[in-house]
């Protein structure tokens, strides 16, 4: 018997650590009580249970292993392996240090801070506090040494949950550790075991930690400031970490989308396959269309959702605002179909109904129908589906996408003369839109009728526009108007 010469790295799957760490820590000897290899849903609820965690967080943990697992957005609910299981309750105790404790000194009761909370809008600011702007250097540089060394500091204790063999381990439960580590070309098995299907514990447990690696992100936008940024081919796994008062627009689907760390930025991601994760970060909107999404500790923020399932809130959150998503593009169903995210109301409504976990008190509200509008993307870049058809279809996103399935009818050019409506939003929302520009034709059209003299006619523009500065300031608008204009000035 002797080892395998093949030298390629076990890899791990980054992914598990940047999205499926929840908090949550039950000890996973809870599941030595299962008498059976395999363990059902309804049996780990039980078992959660006696644990004080709800059926919503046994539901949610059960859910999110389940995915890590099979890497498929489609969860059913079928037996699982209960060491497996066990590996994934053990995750949960691994935390990046410094990663979500931005807001960990922030007391909301205390005086202090409720006075800063009441000064002007940019006057104070958690994540740009010269504590909070060194820990994100230093967390970028840390982050994947933190999960290799978290990974080889628990390996001997996992292979000692996979078998219940005081020295041995055989290759098929060796396999179960594919949870965290992957092979592109192998099994994980095949890298070690040679012509045996069993080795000693201690020989697996020391090669396995020496052969330990981390790969980068597939694809990361990082440091962005003051600038926009479109693209329609990245990784299938994307990070935007670390930008500041800048525009994202990424026109594609991909596996898994990490928002981290970002502060005043507008960001749009045509579909996310797997799981969205929003973490630490202030003064974004975000639009995404995303099977799951999760956000944590985060203030001043607006995420326009649609997907399969409930919007996961905890940590520090703090002003919140969950909307539907309110995009229009020609690729839009197209989108949705890649990633997998059926196409219906029960997904259109998800976002209204957050699932809270842990002991944190979330600050969040639904936007109201009047603050609703449409998210503006780049024109030469994005075209948009037909808002006749929307009008046709009375709103309802099942005859919108079986008439534009069926009959082809598909984009117009964006033209700012025609109305554009946002098309996954509730009928309601949409329709407020819709009333909107009519309101705006009807005035435009009564002042052309009224023939004013040149005198008054400067008159009125003087009153609109002054109107139209103060409901700026007042609003904070006018930030992202004065941001566009330094933009287009640096682009010329």
């Amino acid at each position: 018997m002797s080892l395998q010469s093949d030298n390629r790295a076990l890899n791990i799957k980054y992914t598990i650590f940047e999205h499926f760490i929840l908090p949550f820590k039950l000890n996973p000897q809870i599941l030595n009580q299962i008498n059976s290899p395999n363990i059902s849903f309804e049996q780990f609820k039980d078992i959660a249970q006696k644990y004080q965690v709800s059926n919503i967080e046994a539901d949610i943990i059960y859910t999110f292993f389940q995915m890590a697992l099979d890497n498929q957005p489609a969860v059913e609910r079928k037996m699982v392996d209960v060491r497996q299981l066990s590996l994934f309750l053990s995750l949960q105790n691994f935390n990046h240090a410094g990663r979500h404790s931005i807001f960990e000194n922030i007391n909301i009761n205390d005086v202090k801070y409720q006075e800063r909370q009441r000064q002007p809008m940019n006057s104070y600011s958690p994540l740009n506090s010269p504590r909070a702007k060194t820990m994100r250097v230093q967390t970028q540089q840390n982050e994947m040494q933190q999960v290799i060394q978290f990974v080889k500091s628990n390996i001997k204790d996992w292979i000692r949950v996979l078998t219940n063999n005081l020295d041995t381990i055989t290759n098929q439960e060796y396999n179960l550790l594919s949870l965290i580590l992957f092979n592109e070309q192998k099994s994980i098995s095949q890298l070690i075991f040679d012509r045996t299907n069993k080795l000693g514990k201690e020989i697996v447990s020391e090669w396995t930690i020496k052969n330990i690696q981390c790969q980068e992100y597939a694809s990361t936008i990082s440091g962005f400031t003051k600038s926009v940024t479109i693209k329609n081919n990245v990784g299938e796994d994307l990070k935007i970490t670390q930008c500041d008062d800048s525009m994202i627009y990424i026109d594609c689907c991909v596996n898994t989308l990490s928002i981290s760390q970002c502060t005043n930025c507008q960001i749009f991601v045509g579909s996310v396959r797997m799981i969205t994760s929003i973490t630490s970060c202030e003064k974004i909107i975000v639009c995404v269309a995303s099977n799951y999404i999760k956000i944590s500790n985060s203030i001043d923020s607006t995420i326009h959702y649609y997907g399969s399932y409930s919007p996961i809130l905890y940590g520090d959150c703090r002003s919140i605002i969950l909307a539907p998503n309110n995009s229009n593009t020609e690729k839009t169903l197209q989108r949705l179909r890649e990633a997998q995210i059926p196409i219906n109301k029960q997904c259109r409504d998800k976002y209204q109904k957050p699932l809270i976990i842990g002991q944190s008190k979330i600050d969040w509200s639904l936007l109201p129908i009047d603050d609703f509008s449409k998210f503006i993307l780049p024109e030469s870049h994005f075209g948009c589906i037909d808002s006749p058809l929307i009008l046709e279809c009375n709103f309802d996103i099942d005859k919108m996408n079986k008439e534009i399935t069926e009959k082809k009818i598909l984009t117009q050019q964006m033209n700012y003369e025609k109305i554009v409506l946002p098309l996954l939003a509730p009928p309601e929302y949409i329709k407020a839109v819709y009333d909107r520009y009519q309101l705006f034709a009807s005035i435009q059209a009564q002042i052309k009728q009224s023939n004013l003299k040149e005198e008054n006619q400067k008159l009125l523009q003087n009153a609109i526009q002054g109107n139209f500065r103060e409901w700026l300031v007042s609003t904070g608008s006018i930030k992202g108007i004065s941001d566009l204009v330094k933009l287009i000035d640096q682009e010329q």
